[in-house]
């Protein structure tokens, strides 16, 4: 053990670095492992220079490389375009395939931290610039689909599964938290499941009381909302009611009276003056004067609540709303206001109309569900950020045909939107979708054709170590090996994969083996595709590795995936020299170890870096003795 550098210090039995733990996988059967032209490494989320990160990727003899314009807010307009084409020519020179990482800190459904405030205009503004790296990608291979990577979002609350066991005792998976977006204000509302006691529940009061589930609090949010809305037209049509008071009577024989500002009364019907207009009919007509105030805002509330009702209500709900629309225009148009002045009947008329109207509207209201101005905010997210991939897609395939780079989604860790496989799939299905739409709609192509197109150029980033940060809310190993089960139902939907590892609870980007994700039952999944040898594997374990550790984790990473060191199939693996005295990577080889020479003070390796040797300054410039 004293002859071994601390790279080898992973080599020992029982560990995950063990050379079995990916034995018996995919190609190993045969004698080899995953090759390694297909694993890499990103630059540094950090740094815009990653033209550098490029070089240095080069010199450790990877054949995959992805450059990352992901870290800081304007990181993706700090690289010049120069690099661009000097890293293209690199790669080219030294046959590495890139991937592109696009930028993490925008959002493409347009979400902000505060909810959906941008609107529209913030969705369009973050397309166009997304489309940047695919712009860039595209130049670092103009003759290959680079893979682009996109987070699925970047600010949209995520939803929060668990574990509960029903009546039956079987084990049942709920949505426990989710984010309720009001599509009115765009600002964001949380929901989670909690228990409720209830009165007319009493068999459950000591049984902890009824659950009400982040989907029931949903609808409760919009029928609570709707019915404030209901009830504040109710109480402006009951306060007009008690101002109008006897005055509907008091001026029974009178409803074509007109009573000017002046006092004075005209038959509007001759326009001649009402002689016998006594005190307590003007009195009268001053409280319908006063209703006139209220029954302005009337309409005014009255309006708004039937265009919520009818933009967020079913579609069966619009029916009968449309009805309610041509009922009440007919009746106003036979109201004619005169300025100046109260007129008897239009003012008992329009009271009369709008109770009729919202005593309709609040009974189309309560049929089946409440308007839903409240929706859920992935569910949202998930449309409008589909609408950014797909429009991406279109312009990438109409700009550069079969070479436009791959739009890969990547799924996120357990605290944001679009954690789960389904919720990743739905999204990419419908940025599929808004492909096929704008392709057969705008370049008149066959719906088959558009199609196959979207399958290619639209795809996942399966990135394993996010998905096994659901670990933190009781996903157990079999539910994270199910979660890849579900991507891999569609054998065309994962295009990319990022490999890292963690134990559970949070991102931490480990290599693959030092922690609990089952990386090898999940690349087991892909492998069933049928695609697994084109999938480019980035293994991201490598910035926070060399942070921490000091150490290049490219050997480690080689060595867990069992790839071969030569192009040979029958060649050995990485995995089978990582614990061999003096490590490839390290001193000088089995023949010539570095330790010998510490202890010895043979060569040059006690002489000071400034002359070629490996000790730091400080010493004498011969001997390498410490400096009095």
């Amino acid at each position: 053990m004293g002859k071994e550098s601390y790279e080898s210090f992973y080599g020992g039995g029982g560990s995950s670095f063990n050379p079995s733990y990916f034995g018996g996988f995919g190609e190993q059967s045969e004698g080899y492992g995953i090759s390694p032209v297909n694993v890499g490494f990103p630059g540094s989320a950090q740094t815009a220079n990653q033209l550098m990160d490029t070089v240095n990727a080069i010199k450790s003899g990877t054949k995959t490389f992805e450059v990352s314009i992901l870290g800081m807010n304007d990181l993706d307009q700090s690289i010049p375009k120069q690099h661009f084409a000097e890293m293209r020519a690199l790669m080219r020179l030294s046959g590495v395939k890139p991937s592109v990482h696009g930028n993490i800190m925008v959002d493409p459904s347009g979400f902000g931290q505060a909810g959906w405030t941008g609107g529209e205009s913030e969705r369009k503004s973050n397309e166009r610039r997304m489309f940047q790296s695919i712009e860039k990608a595209h130049d670092l291979d103009p003759k290959g689909n680079t893979p682009v990577v996109f987070h699925a979002s970047s600010s949209v609350p995520g939803r929060r599964y668990g574990f509960r066991e029903d009546e039956k005792g079987n084990r049942i998976k709920i949505l426990e938290k989710s984010t309720a977006i009001n599509l009115e204000t765009g600002q964001a509302t949380a929901l989670e499941t909690e228990n409720k006691f209830r009165p007319e529940r009493p068999d459950l009061l000591d049984k902890g009381g009824k659950p009400y589930y982040a989907k029931d609090q949903l609808d409760a949010v919009n029928v609570t909302n709707w019915e404030s809305k209901m009830t504040e037209l109710a109480s402006v049509d009951k306060q007009i009611g008690e101002v109008i008071g006897t005055a509907r009577e008091d001026l029974r024989g009178s409803e074509n009276a007109f009573i000017r500002s002046d006092g004075k009364v005209f038959d509007v019907r001759n326009n001649k003056p009402i002689e016998n207009f006594d005190e307590n009919k003007m009195a009268a007509a001053n409280k319908l004067k006063k209703a006139d105030i209220f029954l302005d805002n009337i309409r005014l509330n009255f309006v708004g609540a039937f265009d919520k009702a009818y933009k967020y209500g079913t579609p069966e709900q619009q029916k009968e709303l449309k009805n309610l629309s041509i009922e009440y225009s007919n009746q106003m148009k036979n109201v004619h206001d005169v300025n100046g002045g109260v007129y008897v009947a239009n003012t008992l008329a329009k009271k009369e109309i709008h109770e009729r109207a919202i005593e309709k509207l609040n009974n189309i209201t309560r049929k089946g569900e409440a308007p839903k101005i409240f929706v859920d905010a992935q569910s949202y997210a998930t449309k409008k950020a589909a609408e950014t991939f797909g429009n991406m897609a279109t312009s990438a395939y109409k700009n550069y045909g079969k070479n436009a780079p791959v739009i890969t989604i990547e799924n996120l860790p357990e605290h944001m939107a679009f954690s789960d496989a389904e919720g990743l799939r739905d999204l990419i299905n419908e940025s599929r979708k808004v492909f096929v739409e704008n392709m057969v709609n705008g370049k008149k192509m066959s719906k088959g054709a558009a199609i196959k197109i979207a399958e290619k150029h639209i795809g996942a980033t399966w990135d394993v170590g996010h998905i096994n940060t659901l670990r933190k809310h009781g996903y157990s190993e079999k539910d994270i090996i199910e979660q890849t089960k579900v991507m891999t139902k569609d054998k065309s939907m994962v295009k990319h994969v990022h490999l890292s590892d963690n134990f559970g609870y949070s991102d931490s980007e480990l290599p693959p083996g030092m922690g609990t994700a089952p990386i090898k039952e999940m690349l087991k999944e892909l492998e069933k595709t049928g695609r697994l040898k084109e999938m480019r594997k980035i293994i991201e374990g490598g910035g926070r590795y060399i942070a921490q550790f000091k150490s290049n984790p490219m050997h480690h990473n080689l060595g867990i995936m069992g790839s071969g060191i030569y192009g040979m199939k029958a060649g050995p693996a990485w995995s089978q020299i990582q614990g061999g005295q003096g490590s490839y990577f390290g001193g000088y080889g089995t023949i010539n170890p570095e330790l010998h020479h510490s202890i010895y003070g043979a060569g040059f390796t006690t002489m000071p870096i400034d002359l070629g040797g490996q000790m730091p300054g400080g010493r004498s410039r011969f001997g390498g003795a410490p400096m009095s």
